[in-house]
């Protein structure tokens, strides 16, 4: 063998070795505590870029040097898990029976942005962000940044709309935080007994759902505080014109990445330990600011919630749809006597997040 060629595969053999190890580094970094090392967070969240990565190279591998391909799919296998959180892949889903139907409800969590319009047109003069909350019909509707629940002439939240989401749903709870609940069930606030500065974050209910309790957290964790200016940089950045600003600001933008991953955690340990407490059918919903294989959900879930995304969809989402910030960071966690057998990611884009609706069907008792 040449020198030449013994360099390039030498090369070659390097760089699988380093996408190997980064895709099973930032698919694992999750199990990491943020309080502890606040950069796995950050490197748990480049986990679909060195999926890419890691795809090209194994093509590369294929198409030149076969034997180096066992590196990269090596390590495919060794992330089996996160990789089937970040897309799983269920080919079909329950289809209900009638009579099913009398014991199943469905459940919207949708951060709503205050009910602006990111587009800033509003068709027919209504807001779209309610019509479409109404055309969904759930029977439980959790939204994160809802302080409102009144005619707004400047998001063109009409009093007609508003008067049809009150018949709609007679039960209500309005977070003066943002975290709100619309219910055709009777609800309940739970005290959850914690800070005022998480309790902003979190919020619980009791829900008397088909006969049954059901406990509903509505959540949104701690957000990485960006200002409009970070998040030009960081737009700057993913179109390649922004690369010698952002040396400048990079310990900022990761100071702010690392400091709401720390906070999110210990919002994630305040919550599961509730959840504990708690007990019977659970839902846990909403923008959890983080992607599936992160801190705060490995620690919510635990051994024994589901994730109705993942039990139900096919292939990658994103939720958050706005910043070049292409994740999926809304979630829905479950446990208890009940099964989620449908979940839709809606297509409108009115706010900078995607709203999830899910269908749950209780168990025979």
């Amino acid at each position: 063998m040449a020198k030449g060629t013994r360099i390039i595969k030498s090369i070659g053999i390097a760089l699988n070795i380093f996408v190997a190890a980064m895709l099973l580094i930032s698919a694992y970094a999750g199990c990491i505590n943020p309080s502890s090392l606040a950069i796995s967070a950050t490197i748990n969240m480049s986990f679909p870029i060195w999926i890419s990565v890691a795809l090209i190279v194994l093509i590369i591998d294929i198409l030149t040097y076969r034997k180096m391909a066992f590196i990269p799919l090596s390590a495919f296998i060794l992330s089996a898990g996160p990789l089937y959180n970040y897309s799983p892949f269920n080919i079909s889903t329950k289809q209900l029976s009638r009579s099913e139907k009398f014991h199943s409800f469905k459940l919207l969590t949708y951060n709503v942005l205050n009910f602006k319009n990111r587009k800033g047109n509003y068709p027919n003069d209504t807001n779209p962000t309610i019509s479409y909350i109404l055309s969904t019909d759930a029977d439980i509707v959790c939204l994160q940044e809802c302080e409102y629940f009144q005619p707004l002439e400047q998001f063109n939240v009409a009093a007609t709309q508003i008067d049809s989401l009150r018949q709609r749903y007679p039960h209500r709870w309005i977070g003066t935080s943002g975290q709100s609940i619309l219910s055709k069930f009777p609800i309940t606030p739970i005290n959850l007994g914690i800070d005022d500065d998480d309790k902003r974050d979190i919020a619980a209910y009791l829900v008397e759902a088909n006969n049954r309790i059901l406990t509903v957290y509505n959540v949104h964790l701690r957000s990485f505080g960006f200002t409009g200016e970070d998040k030009q940089f960081y737009n700057d950045l993913t179109t390649f014109s922004g690369k010698e600003e952002f040396s400048q600001v990079k310990p900022k933008l990761i100071s702010k990445l690392n400091a709401a991953a720390r906070h999110r955690a210990r919002q994630a340990r305040l919550l599961k330990a509730h959840i504990d407490k708690t007990g019977g059918n659970i839902i846990v919903c909403g923008d959890f600011n983080d992607t599936p294989n992160c801190y705060a959900i490995r620690t919510i879930s635990g051994d024994c919630m589901h994730d109705a995304y993942v039990e139900n969809a096919f292939g990658p989402t994103i939720t958050y749809n706005a910043d070049r910030f292409y994740f999926r960071i809304d979630h829905v966690l479950y446990k208890g006597a009940l099964d989620a057998v449908n979940i839709e990611r809606g297509s409108q884009d009115y706010s900078d997040h995607y709203p999830l609706l899910t269908t749950f069907l209780w168990q025979e008792n």
